[in-house]
Order: C-alpha cells, then structure tokens, then sequence
C-alpha cells in the first residue's frame, strides 16, 4: 500500500477524524504522522471541515448506570497497593515520563495551521445501516457540492453507478448525477438542491436510474446540517 498517495491519505485522514480507522491500522496511521507533515495537515483539515458536524449534534447526559459503574471502578483503585501495576504513586511516576515525551512530541507534530481551501456553507456525513460512515459531503455557498469518498468503494460498485440524490422534506428524491467511487465528485446543480434537507446515494445501473427515481438499494444517507 502506497501512504503517499495523495487520495489514500484523504480517506485514511477522514477514517481516523471520525473513528472508523481502529486497532493496528489506527496506531499506524499515527505512527505516519509522526513523521510526515503533510499528512498531519491533511489530517487537521480533514478536523476543521468536519468539526461543524460535531457541534451541531446535541449534547446527551450519560445515564446513570455509566456513573455507578465509574464510582465503583474509582472504589476498586483505592484498594490497590500504591506502588503495585494499577497503584496511584506509580502511575503517577510513569506519568511525569509521559508528559515530557507528550510535550517533545507536539513540538514535532504542532506546525502552522494553513489557510482553508473551502469553506462549506453546508455538510453531510453519507452513512449506512450500521451508522458507518463512508461519504462526506461538503456544500459550498453557491450550491455546487462536493462529495467525497472517505473509502475506495469500487467494490461496492462493481459494474454499477452510485447516484447521489437530494431529497426536501417530505418531497421525492431528485437526482445529483453519479458520483465517483474512488475519488471526490464536483457536482453543480443548485436548481436541485434547493430546499433538500438530506442527501442519499442509491446503487443504479450503469449510467443512472432509468425512472428519475432510486431503482436500487440506498446505500448510503445523511442529513444536511448548517455550518
């Protein structure tokens, strides 16, 4: 696998900024950041153009069952030699370690922030069944939207189109045209978009429904969100 590819870069950037890239592929992701500048840009412009969607949803309290939990494990702690493997006053050594090499760290990692190369006047994170997401969809004042594959999903596609669709509400969908599979898709049809409030991607033949309307499964869907 080439990392330096320009186009495997943004979709692993946008994998690890909303947290589907885990367990090994995830620390050696990390692990490439330390040493590559440019991927640690594309990385915190990847947080910037996404971070619009984080604060537009709603704070949710814990329920009460997750603080229980919390005070018995704090319970638990206290009862542990201070100096064993799960003790405060070694772990409070080791942290002191930590802290420097954290702060000699972000001195490598922490460059200055560049200048944003789009500012969307609207987002849509495109997500499937079980809430994975696969598309990101950034809408820029003059209603072009640009929709970006977070994945290579040629796979899912094979000898099929993927077609993007606005949907307003309570109104049937209308189509955006067809997106590309691998590689972000400039798609200029302000008439269209007008009003929608959610965006889909169905599975359709080859060249696009032949109805005007989804033929196939809708694969992916997300809702428009102010930013």
């Amino acid at each position: 696998m080439n990392y330096r590819n320009p186009l495997l870069q943004t979709q692993l950037a946008g994998q690890y900024v909303v947290g589907t890239l885990r367990g090994p592929a995830r620390r050696r992701f990390e692990g490439l950041m330390a040493a590559d500048a440019a991927l640690r840009r594309t990385v915190r412009e990847t947080e910037d153009q996404l971070l619009p969607l984080v604060r537009a949803v709603p704070p949710v309290d814990p329920p009460a069952r997750v603080w229980r939990q919390i005070a018995r494990r704090v319970r638990a702690m206290r009862e542990v030699s201070p100096w064993s493997w799960g003790g405060l006053y070694l772990w409070r050594l080791l942290a002191g370690g930590f802290a420097v090499a954290a702060l000699a760290l972000s001195v490598v990692l922490v460059q200055p922030k560049p200048a944003a190369t789009l500012v969307p006047a609207q987002m849509a994170l495109l997500q499937d069944k079980t809430q994975h997401v696969a598309l990101v969809a950034r809408v820029a004042a003059d209603g072009s939207v640009r929709v970006s594959p977070l994945e290579n999903l040629s796979g899912t596609a094979t000898n099929k189109a993927l077609e993007l669709w606005a949907i307003p509400p309570g109104g049937a969908p209308k189509s955006l045209g067809l997106i590309a599979a691998n590689g972000a898709t400039l798609v200029k049809r302000p008439q269209v978009l007008a009003g929608a409030e959610v965006l889909a991607v169905s599975l359709e033949p080859p060249g696009g429904s032949p109805t005007g309307a989804p033929t196939g499964p809708v694969l992916w869907v997300g809702k428009l969100v102010n930013v």
